[in-house]
């Protein structure tokens, strides 16, 4: 029987970063949007679900991936992925505890590094370009804030099983050392154990020596991990197509630094045209549709001028200040605040799509910006192509108003400077 393996992620731009390390690799490969999807999404080598509960409350995480785990446990996937926040950010322990409990796996290998963007794990702490996370604009969060970068602290702290390290001493010795170093760890009672991983060359040695260990396993890892697993795993690929358009436009709902040096790169290349949203005006009821209508307005017009477009929301940290205010004025908590203005966001491609307005392709940058979008549409998945650059894949939407579109997703604060530049001109440079 030919392998297939199921990764369960809490956030869409995460679903889809790890999901394109098996595209790449030839597997085809689809994101669902909810678990309910799974039974009906055919017979991919690879189905990544996003349960959307990165910024959920402990229990409702765990109930989502619960939920995510039983879809999977009827779909004849014979391998399970557990994908983290490569920044920590999340219910990871929450999460992992919800699928052992469901799979009674042996043991979760836990390395959530990805060091060809700056996130390595060194002595159990996590760090960001060098920098404990904890210490970085991370901890700033304004949804998913990380407090604590000892990995095996922060997993304690949510975890019922027992948490152990494969620590720099047997990382550098080699893969049997590994290998005795897991089965120790297994002796004393350990069921989840995290492991050191500041180079991409260990994840290939890290999974080989647990696989040695043990089959039953839950992986669990940001898209460093998932790139090595398919040879280890022996699954089996078949090189899927590509589509793609003309005009692209990039919607930036994320308000982290990177992503505003990455709007600034790509607005200020010939032929792309800059619209600022004010998202404090999004919010509230009156005079809402209007500004919708408004800003597709800006939109539409360059577009059918031929103009690629990029549209922000919280752009300036006036703005970013009086959308706080305006969401708290309304009773709205931060979450539910930048969950409506990425809603809105929404709405305002959806009335492109209605309106027949020439797009050929989507760059969504920001996970609440893409899994809202893409709900907005209609769309029932992603069915991942390639990658364009380190952790950010190219995909098609799978259903609704904008079915077999072109479409790359970013998380925010990730990427080079010229991320959202490379994005539109990968879009840019397919023909259907």
């Amino acid at each position: 029987m030919k392998k297939r393996i199921a990764v369960i992620a809490d956030d869409l731009t995460g679903a889809n970063d790890t999901g394109v390390q098996f595209a790449k690799q030839g597997l085809s490969t689809i994101v669902a949007m909810d678990a309910g999807q799974v039974s009906a999404l055919g017979e991919y080598d690879v189905v990544v679900i996003d349960t959307d509960s990165r910024a959920a409350a402990p229990a409702e995480a765990m109930r989502k991936t619960a939920e995510a785990a039983r879809a999977v446990k009827t779909g004849r996937f014979q391998l399970i992925y557990k994908k983290v926040d490569s920044t920590l950010r999340g219910n990871l322990g929450f999460e992992i505890e919800a699928i052992m409990a469901e799979f009674g796996t042996e043991f979760a290998l836990v390395a959530p590094a990805f060091p060809k963007n700056g996130r390595t794990t060194i002595g159990g702490y996590h760090l960001l370009k060098g920098v404990p996370v904890e210490a970085t604009e991370i901890a700033r969060d304004p949804k998913c804030p990380v407090h604590e970068s000892y990995i095996p602290q922060l997993l304690a702290e949510q975890l019922a099983f027992k948490t152990g390290l494969v620590g720099i001493k047997p990382m550098t010795a080699g893969q049997d050392a590994v290998a005795a170093e897991i089965r120790k760890l297994l002796a004393d009672g350990v069921r989840v154990i995290v492991a050191d991983t500041w180079l991409d060359e260990q994840f290939t040695m890290l999974a080989a020596a647990a696989y040695e260990v043990s089959e039953n396993i839950l992986w669990v890892g940001s898209a460093g991990l998932a790139e090595v697993l398919p040879e280890l795993l022996g699954l089996t690929a078949q090189q899927p197509g590509i589509v793609a358009g003309d005009p692209v436009l990039t919607v930036a709902g994320s308000v982290s630094a990177v992503t505003r040096r990455q709007v600034e790169r790509l607005a200020a290349q010939p032929g792309v045209w800059l619209v600022k949203t004010d998202s404090s005006r999004l919010l509230p009821a009156d005079g809402r549709d209007e500004y919708i209508r408004h800003c597709q307005d800006q939109v539409k017009t360059a577009l059918k001028q031929g103009y690629d477009v990029v549209i922000t929301s919280g752009y300036d940290d006036d703005v970013v200040k009086a959308t706080k205010e305006q969401g708290a004025a309304l009773g709205l908590t931060p979450t539910e605040t930048s969950d409506t203005v990425a809603a809105r966001l929404g709405l305002i491609v959806a009335g492109l799509i209605h309106d027949k307005v020439p797009l050929g392709g989507l760059v969504l940058t920001g996970g609440d910006t893409a899994v809202n979008i893409s709900r907005t549409v209609g769309a029932a998945g992603l069915k991942v192509i390639s990658e364009i650059a380190v952790g950010i894949p190219l995909g098609l939407l799978q259903g609704g108003l904008c079915h077999a579109m072109p479409v790359v997703t970013k998380a925010g604060a990730f990427g080079n400077e010229d991320a959202l530049c490379l994005a539109v001109q990968a879009l840019r440079s397919y023909r259907r």
